[in-house]
């Protein structure tokens, strides 16, 4: 609707005055976060004509086919390519924006560099990561143990052969929670005996209730979850699924990580997924297994995950399965793999490539210096 693109502006001509109100230093870059602000740079532009922004993309960008569905693609598209430097998760991601651009607007490309308006703005990808040490130093604290069997006492996880998965999630359509519970619903009826031994820990952070396409989804999950425990809970004092719908702090989320054999991540279309990062990170033990949505960024760096298409509810429960088959020496070996790739592409060097890059293109003196470095961040709402 007009009046909903009208509102858009608005917003973001109101965060462009913010930072231009607080960028005392001309020289600070300023780091934009997602889609909710991609007109503050060419708004910030009218007022501060030399500053220095740059901004991360954190969903997927579409090809041009879809991309035409929008009213206001090349309004957005213009403000985009009003930074000095645009970053998006994924080179597909990185080549669609450009071949989209080249479809709508009259710019001149080369290479990584976009020509549009006497200002240049280099595309770039680069994937965004998580703090791996500290999620590690977290997992190798002696004193998790406590948190571990304190969440084993709570949520009845507790027994020798009880295998425990875990899902960790904002209650949102693209997550493809359903998707997942229809996977264990079919492996438990394929397998009857496994009920004994199975456990769910599903994590269902609510978000944007008011909003009824979230809320619709929130419903069909609570009723999804309720009838999986009724139907294969019968007779064994309570069913598969922990359902938990509140976030939880740090330490107590790498507990529950490390905790489980495996982890299941089913986004039916996600720019990164943070949450796959996560597991990895927090099983310093090289245990567990990620069972990981083929429509995940993650899953173009992640290669050694159990890789699955959520709507394949058959070869999804085969995957989980598998997880739970899977020989001691492979989870270590495929734990291993993706643990290198983690720590080797966290939060500090993504936010290096793209704050370094943005240095790079448009120096200013006073930043060589590292205790003069200033930076302004304006974020959005990162998805996880």
């Amino acid at each position: 609707r007009s009046e909903d693109w009208s509102a858009y502006q608005a917003v973001n001509a109101r965060f462009a005055e913010a930072v231009s109100a607080e960028l005392t230093d001309p020289s600070a870059p300023v780091f934009i976060q997602d889609y909710h602000l991609a007109l503050v740079a060419s708004e910030l532009r009218r007022r501060r004509p030399n500053a220095r922004t740059a901004l991360f993309w954190h969903i997927p960008w579409p090809d041009p086919d879809r991309l035409r569905m929008c009213p206001w693609r090349t309004e957005i598209m213009a403000g985009l390519l009003a930074n000095d430097l645009l970053a998006f998760q994924l080179e597909r991601d990185r080549r669609n924006f450009l071949q989209c651009v080249r479809d709508e607007l009259p710019v001149k490309v080369h290479r990584s560099v976009v020509r549009f308006s006497s200002h240049s703005t280099h595309v770039v990808s680069a994937p965004i990561g998580v703090d791996f040490d500290r999620i590690t130093r977290i997992a190798n604290d002696q004193t998790l143990e406590r948190e571990t069997a304190r969440l084993r006492r709570e949520l009845q996880l507790e027994g020798p052969e009880l295998v425990i998965g875990v899902g960790v999630d904002r209650l949102d359509y693209t997550k493809g929670i359903p998707e997942r519970l229809a996977a264990i619903d079919r492996l438990l009826t394929s397998d009857p005996d496994l009920r004994k031994r199975f456990a769910f820990v599903q994590i269902g952070v609510p978000s944007r209730s008011k909003l009824e396409s979230y809320a619709s989804i929130e419903r069909e999950i609570d009723d999804l979850v309720a009838d999986i425990n009724r139907r294969h809970g019968e007779g064994l004092g309570r069913g598969p699924i922990r359902y938990i719908k509140s976030s939880l702090k740090i330490r107590r989320l790498v507990a529950l990580y490390h905790l489980a054999d495996f982890c299941i991540v089913s986004s039916l279309h996600d720019g990164m997924n943070l949450v796959a990062k996560e597991f990895v990170a927090a099983r310093s033990d090289e245990a567990g297994v990620l069972v990981l949505s083929e429509m995940t960024g993650a899953a173009q760096e992640l290669t050694d995950a159990l890789i699955i298409n959520p709507y394949d509810v058959d070869g999804f429960a085969g995957a989980i399965r598998r997880a739970l088959d899977m020989p001691v020496e492979e989870r270590r070996r495929r734990m291993h793999a993706m643990r290198r790739v983690v720590a080797g592409h966290d939060i500090f060097v993504w936010a290096a490539e793209i704050l370094g890059g943005l240095e790079r293109m448009t120096p200013r003196p006073r930043l060589v210096r590292g205790s003069d470095v200033r930076w302004t961040a304006v974020t959005g709402n990162p998805p996880r």
